[in-house]
């Protein structure tokens, strides 16, 4: 693979953000590809954070194209009779007429031709999916669900509690969202104990700053927490403290000051869990190394945009 990343003010004014062999992947087509909670706030977020995102969504078009052109070295040609069978018959299901759809894509800036051409593609990721990076023929030995179970066992406790501590920066107070996260950065690399959490809330925390960022309930799983902190407040063990997360109204830093254990769910209760947790991972990295292949064989250029 040839892999090259550069800027120049051509490329940014043609916004490319990358080459796969002779494609032309725009830059407009990735910012498309975001998700729509992302693209919704998209402009308010830390330049990091959209890098994070361009970057997500440009390595998808990439493997996209990736598979295009396997699909299309391999000789997989499936009759255009199969094509527009599929087309037409979600015309049906959707309730239009081909006349009413091509109506309605010109409102959208969008022909027929274009909107067949997308409906292929997508039908030729499916069938690429299927055939390289399915879930079919990976079996799971008992031996590593059990592996699994006793080392993620925190994972299977019904009602699991914690006592967190909480320095809260919310971007209305802090000249909003990007200046917010960097003063949240600094926080956090300045953090070293119990003693320095607390002192840090006590300080900076825009919530419970009087007792040094602890809050007043025990947290568990589907309670109050914001979704994106949840996640994070239960990774934690004892005494470890997260990063920063961020979300739309400010940053967070959280401490796990305590765990209150209850009753660990048997492994007969998760184990069929755990085996699709084990076989989407298997999953992912047949998915991974699939690709590194295509990659390999492949001419990309990527630039920034």
């Amino acid at each position: 693979m040839e892999l090259c990343s550069q800027q120049s003010s051509r490329e940014f004014n043609n916004g490319i953000a990358a080459i796969v062999n002779n494609k032309v992947i725009t830059a407009e087509t990735v910012l498309r590809e975001l998700p729509m909670e992302v693209s919704r706030v998209y402009s308010s977020l830390p330049i990091s954070e959209r890098e994070k995102y361009k970057q997500l969504a440009l390595r998808g078009l990439i493997r996209k194209e990736l598979m295009l052109n396997e699909y299309r070295e391999k000789n997989y040609n499936l009759p255009d009779s199969i094509f527009e069978q599929r087309i037409k018959e979600t015309i049906q299901r959707e309730g239009h007429t081909r006349s009413s759809l091509i109506k309605n894509l010109r409102s959208q800036g969008q022909t027929f031709d274009e909107y067949a051409n997308e409906y292929r593609e997508q039908m030729i990721h499916s069938i690429m999916r299927s055939e390289f990076i399915s879930t079919k023929g990976i079996v799971i030995s008992p031996r590593k669900i059990e592996e699994y179970y006793i080392a993620n066992k925190n994972q299977y406790r019904q009602d699991r509690e914690i006592k967190l501590r909480m320095i809260v920066l919310e971007n209305a107070k802090h000249g909003g969202a990007e200046s917010t996260r960097i003063l949240a950065d600094e926080i956090h690399a300045k953090l070293a104990d119990a003693e320095s959490f607390t002192q840090m809330a006590q300080i900076h925390s825009d919530r419970n700053n009087s007792s040094g960022g602890l809050r007043a309930q025990w947290d568990k799983k589907g309670g109050s927490l914001h979704p994106s902190l949840e996640k994070a407040a239960f990774t934690l063990g004892q005494g470890q403290v997260s990063s920063v997360v961020q979300i739309s109204n400010g940053c967070f830093i959280m401490r796990c000051e305590e765990i209150r254990q209850t009753k660990l769910k048997s492994l007969s209760e998760v184990r069929d869990e755990i085996e699709d947790n084990l076989i989407e991972q298997t999953r992912k990295e047949r998915a991974d190394k699939w690709f590194k292949k295509l990659e390999a064989k492949a001419h990309i250029q990527t630039f920034s945009f």
